[in-house]
C-alpha cells in the first residue's frame, strides 16, 4: 500500500513562503520531497536483509563542455568500483554533467550497484543529461542523521538535467520555455536488490 502525506516543512526569509515537505511511503521505499527546488531530503530503501537506511546526500555545481568519454576516467558506460576508479585515474571526484541520448521518451540513464548491501539503482529520465558528483567538497565536519559523518566522497548524486550553459549554446538541446510551453519531464528512480 502506497500513501503520500503532505505537511509544512519551514519559512522561507522575508516573507518568501511556506516550503512544504511531501513523504511518499510504500512496503519498498520512503522518500522525503520538500517544494523548494523540488529537493529530495530522505529516501530509504532496504538492502539484503530487508533493514531500511536512508541513501541521501550531496549537491552538485553545472559546468562543462561537449567531449567524448570514449578512453579517458569519464568512460562509466560499464560497470567500475568508483572509489578504485578515481584512484586510478588521480580525479578527485566527479561533478560533471554527461550527455545522454537525445530523446524525449524515457530512456536510460544511469545503474549503481552497492555490492556491499546488494542495494540497486536504476535511473530512466526524458532529460538530455545527468550531473555526476560524488562528494567532493565532503570532509567529514557535515553532521548528519542520527549522528553520521560524512568524509569525502562517502555519498554522489545521479541528478537529471538539461545541459549547462544550453541557453547559449545552439546546437545544446533546447533550454527555454516560452510563452504558452509546457515545461514537462519526468525522471524515474527504480530500486531493488541484487
Amino acid at each position: 500500500m502506497a500513501s503520500v502525506t503532505r505537511a509544512a516543512f519551514g519559512e522561507l526569509p522575508s516573507g518568501g513562503g511556506t516550503v512544504e515537505k511531501f513523504q511518499l511511503q510504500s512496503d519498498l521505499l520512503r522518500v522525503d520531497i520538500i517544494s523548494w527546488g523540488c529537493t529530495i531530503t530522505a529516501l530509504e530503501v532496504k538492502d539484503r536483509q530487508g533493514r531500511a537506511s536512508d541513501v541521501v546526500l550531496g549537491f552538485a555545481e553545472l559546468e562543462g563542455e561537449v567531449a567524448p568519454v570514449q578512453g579517458t576516467a569519464f568512460d562509466l558506460r560499464k560497470p567500475v568500483e568508483l572509489g578504485k576508479h578515481l584512484q586510478d585515474f588521480h580525479l578527485n571526484g566527479f561533478d560533471h554533467n554527461f550527455c545522454l541520448k537525445g530523446s524525449k521518451e524515457k530512456h536510460f540513464c544511469a545503474r549503481v550497484h552497492h555490492a556491499a548491501s546488494g542495494r540497486v539503482l536504476e535511473v530512466y529520465t526524458t532529460q538530455p543529461g545527468v550531473q555526476f558528483y560524488t562528494g567532493n567538497f565532503l570532509d567529514g565536519t557535515l553532521k548528519g542523521k542520527n549522528g553520521a559523518v560524512y568524509p569525502k566522497h562517502s555519498g554522489f548524486c545521479l541528478e537529471t538535467q538539461n545541459w549547462p550553459d544550453a541557453v547559449n549554446q545552439p546546437h545544446f538541446p533546447p533550454v527555454l520555455l516560452r510563452p504558452g510551453e509546457e515545461y514537462d519531464h519526468t525522471t524515474w528512480f527504480k530500486f531493488s536488490v541484487a
